[in-house]
């Protein structure tokens, strides 16, 4: 992702922009899994670089929506073929049956995660089902 001018978090936000065209930043933290906070910082420093601008969604102007600048969009191009020669080399040798099953495997884990995360949440609030007895 340096090698072609982007970092992680710049990814995260220019990927998730680049697929709905436009997003809104609460949307965006949700599908990268991270705190609003977070998301805020990355999509600031996107916004100083003249990757991504906001505008008030007309439908409700609490909400602000990311959409590519030309600028953001050339570099999401660069990141993508980037990102793409990255995979294809991690995943030389590997056959299309192990990728599925790689696949397959990561999906439940993810789905763990978000399992778990939720319940860790709800302890750290005291939201939790008490432990039966």
């Amino acid at each position: 992702m340096e090698r072609a001018g982007g970092s992680v978090g710049t990814w995260i936000v220019l990927n998730a922009t680049s697929d709905e065209g436009f997003v809104s930043q609460s949307i965006l933290a949700s599908r990268a899994h991270m705190d609003g906070a977070t998301i805020t910082y990355h999509v600031d420093r996107a916004e100083k670089l003249g990757l991504v601008t906001r505008e008030v969604d007309p439908a409700d102007r609490r909400v602000r929506r990311l959409r590519l600048t030309p600028d953001g969009e050339r570099l999401y191009r660069e990141m993508w073929t980037a990102a793409t020669a990255f995979q294809a080399g991690l995943l030389e040798g590997v056959s299309e049956a192990e990728q599925a099953r790689l696949q397959r495997a990561l999906s439940k884990i993810r789905s763990n995660l978000a399992a778990w995360s939720g319940a860790e949440r709800e302890r750290r609030e005291g939201t939790a089902a008490a432990p039966p007895e």
